[in-house]
């Protein structure tokens, strides 16, 4: 009765326990159909019957983390679809889960007073030190063929700003239209068509100079500015920073500290606006992503032991006397006496039938939930360590031969091991690049020394917000039978069953892994990182938002309003007589490293004495290697005066010619001479003509047009 009563408050105690955790039960089948809020009722109920139990408390948190993202992420759905009441209803329900997130927090906030979830960035712009004082009145200037100095000192004095000229600038006739524009417009256009520049030296005054390297280094604001990086490394993005910044007058001083994860460019305030608008598009936080998995290894051994058994499978005989009394173990051969059987003994084996099955399920269930940055590995590993052993040998003293064994050991990881790098795309969709490893002792080898069997898959797939995969079919089979039995007997057909012990060992495992990713965090992109920079436009890097006052098309425009009149006001001197000197070609690409060759023309009606012209270029662009006479200056004679002087270091050439005989000179069209440059440096370049001299016959001075021509070098 004793024994009877044990046993029933045994049942009753492992009933008792069963009641207590079927509440857990529904919870995980809940949990594995996605019903969160199911799942956090069934584990509430659990963990009130048991409130000490861990693990009702941690699968409980589990579940409501899952439910509170589940929740936000079809609020946000609603929202997006015009649904205010439903997505506020799943906002509230998405906090109640979790309410110590302080993002979640703000979001639901700016939801309820209507306010946009993504705050519209600031605009970028590097204030000068030093502005201008003038009002944004328009003004009403035109200018035909009137000096370029006039037009500037026209434009200053009509908006109360003095304008200084750098000791380079050329004085040209100019024309260009400046109707409908403020003081800063003009500006900038009347800077823009004469190949100038200006720099601002107080309220009220700036200095003009030619828009060339040597004067833009010369005349331009440097700033430093400082920018703190908070998602990616300064180090790795320097170079292509350097690269985008690059000018065609010199590249961006940058510099990078380490430790403080900050970028320091010293350039032109455009320059550091630009670099300021592409650090805050590079410097994005990462995607953040959680998945669930849930890994099940189900095993299975199944052993049968059938047949005859014997115990010691030895047969034994020896010889003993039963009435011998002698107990020294001694005796003599001559009283040996072998005729009696009964002094002859035969130990047999034990036999016996064995009638054994055994079939054994062994199931295990992992469930982590990891969470992880995109582009960055999560690993998982459940399992165990085992030691290897490794011998190597070694000479015992120095010079010997290697005969000491040494034994090390290395250890081995088994069990699973998950590696997964997760890629959020702006589809709402995950890639995932999973590696898994199944680790497992497959028995015992040489010395003891154990076998590892490996199951091993690489993939990549691409699943859309919270859809699952299923991974299955890690399938191991392994079956080994043994015969054991008295040879010859045992392979006697149908009876040597008889004889024979059969061992049947079948073992089974399978892997199966669901795996479901959750986007929590996106890269924040609006619409301004889309929008693209534009470089150039006076000098000035700005974005979409803030765009130049003159787009393409009107610059085009303008453009080809003032090649026109231009053009037109030298027809009107070639009719009036007037005398000019010109470039030809005017615009010219030419690879680095070729020759060009350059052709400088007249037209006078005038007889001309004397000339003499000042030649400009760039010489870090171009590189003045010859001065041929051209066919104009052979109509004085043979032999004619002609002058040439070329330095490349400053970018000057003067070029002169006269008559030979006294109250005598040349007039008409054609060439003063061919100017062979090469091409040394990649940029662009301008060859003008900086000053004429020229005098009559009769000592009169005769006034001279001036040219330009643009060169790229690529």
């Amino acid at each position: 009765m004793k024994k009877i009563a044990i046993l029933v408050i045994i049942a009753l105690s492992f009933c008792y326990c069963s009641m207590l955790s079927r509440s857990y039960r529904l919870g995980n089948e809940a949990a594995v159909n996605k019903d969160w809020d199911g799942a956090i009722k069934y584990y509430e109920r659990a963990l009130l019957d048991d409130p000490n139990n861990s693990v009702y408390r941690l699968a409980l948190l589990r579940a409501r983390i899952a439910a509170s993202y589940a929740h936000l992420n079809e609020a946000r759905r609603l929202a997006s679809q015009g649904e205010r009441d439903e997505a506020l209803a799943e906002y509230e329900k998405a906090l109640s889960y979790n309410p110590g997130d302080r993002y979640m927090a703000e979001e639901v906030k700016s939801f309820r007073r209507g306010e946009p979830k993504e705050e519209k960035p600031k605009e970028i712009k590097l204030e000068l030190p030093v502005k201008l004082k003038v009002s944004d009145e328009k003004i009403k200037l035109k200018f035909t063929d009137a000096p370029l100095r006039s037009v500037f000192q026209a434009l200053g004095k009509l908006s109360h700003v003095n304008i200084i000229f750098d000791e380079q600038f050329r004085d040209i006739p100019f024309s260009i239209d400046l109707a409908d524009m403020n003081f800063e417009q003009a500006l900038d256009s009347l800077c823009l068509a004469s190949k100038n520049f200006f720099r601002i030296i107080d309220e009220g005054t700036i200095i003009v100079a030619p828009d060339l390297p040597a004067k833009r280094l010369q005349y331009e604001l440097n700033a430093i500015k400082t920018f703190y990086l908070s998602n990616i490394n300064a180090q790795d993005i320097q170079a292509a920073l350097t690269s985008i910044l690059r000018t065609q007058y010199k590249a961006p001083s940058i510099f990078v500290d380490k430790n403080l994860n900050s970028v320091t460019v010293k350039d032109a305030p455009a320059v550091v606006e630009l670099a300021e608008k592409v650090l805050t598009i590079w410097d994005k936080p990462k995607g953040e992503v959680i998945i669930d998995l849930e890994i099940m290894e189900v095993s299975r051994i199944k052993l049968q032991q059938l047949g005859m058994d014997l115990e010691q499978h030895l047969v034994g005989l020896r010889y003993s006397e039963a009435e011998t009394a002698e107990t020294t173990g001694w005796k003599n051969l001559k009283d040996l006496d072998f005729s009696k059987i009964e002094n002859f003994q035969i130990t047999l084996p034990t036999a016996f039938l064995q009638f054994l099955e055994q079939d054994a399920d062994t199931k295990m269930i992992s469930q982590p939930r990891l969470r992880g940055i995109q582009g960055e590995e999560i690993t998982y590993l459940v399992g165990d360590r085992i030691p290897i052993p490794r011998t190597t040998f070694t000479p015992i003293a120095a010079g010997g031969v290697s005969q000491q064994p040494v034994t090390s050991f290395q250890y081995e990881d088994i069990g699973i091991d998950v590696k997964i790098t997760p890629q959020i795309h702006f589809e709402k969709e995950i890639t995932l690049e999973l590696e898994i490893k199944i680790r497992s002792l497959g028995g015992i080898g040489y010395a003891n020394i154990p076998i590892i069997a490996t199951r091993e898959v690489k993939n990549i797939i691409r699943l859309r917000d919270g859809e699952t995969n299923l991974l299955a079919g890690l399938l191991k089979d392994e079956e080994r039978k043994t015969i054991r039995g008295i040879p010859g007997l045992k392979d006697i057909p149908i009876v040597g069953s008889l004889f024979s012990n059969t061992e049947l060992n079948i073992t089974q495992s399978d892997v199966i892994l669901t795996i479901t990713p959750y986007i929590i965090r996106t890269i924040p992109f609006g619409e301004e990182d889309l929008k693209p920079l534009w470089v150039g436009l006076k000098g000035v890097a700005s974005s979409a938002a803030t765009a130049p006052r003159l787009s393409e098309e009107e610059l085009y425009e303008r453009r080809a309003r003032q090649r026109a009149e231009q053009e037109s006001m030298a027809t009107r001197r070639k009719a009036a007589g007037q005398s000019s000197i010109s470039l030809r070609p005017n615009n010219v690409v030419v690879p680095q490293g070729r020759t060009l060759r350059m052709s400088l023309n007249i037209s006078s009606q005038q007889e001309i004495a004397n000339l003499s012209l000042t030649l400009d270029f760039d010489p870090q662009v171009l590189n003045l290697m010859e001065v041929i006479q051209g066919g104009f200056i052979r109509r004085l004679g043979e032999n004619p005066p002609f002058l040439e002087n070329i330095d490349n270091s400053s970018g000057v050439c003067t070029i002169g010619f006269s008559s030979t005989e006294i109250g005598k000179g040349i007039s008409g069209t054609g060439s003063i001479a061919t100017l062979v440059f090469e091409a040394k440096g990649k940029g662009e370049g301008v060859v003008s003509i900086a000053s004429i001299s020229a005098n009559g016959p009769d000592g009169q001075t005769i006034s001279f047009e001036g040219g330009q021509s643009r060169v790229i070098v690529r």
